[in-house]
């Protein structure tokens, strides 16, 4: 694997950026914003509804044998 000098520095520019900030702030940061959100669609979420019906229907049918 070559590393090439621009490389390196990069990697010491990040490291100074990085280390000038606190820990603290970065975890405020972490917290503050969700940065993936998920959304279900109608169809998703009744599909969803259904197995979750599906599998406790046969969880009760295999409880009462």
């Amino acid at each position: 694997m070559t590393i090439f000098p621009f490389q390196i520095n990069e990697v010491i520019h990040l490291y100074s950026r990085v280390a000038k900030l606190k820990p603290s702030t970065m975890l405020e940061k972490e917290q503050s914003d969700p940065k993936d959100i998920v959304r279900i669609s109608a169809e998703g979420k009744k599909k969803q509804v259904l197995e979750q019906t599906r599998g406790q229907v046969l969880e009760r049918i295999r409880d009462t044998k």
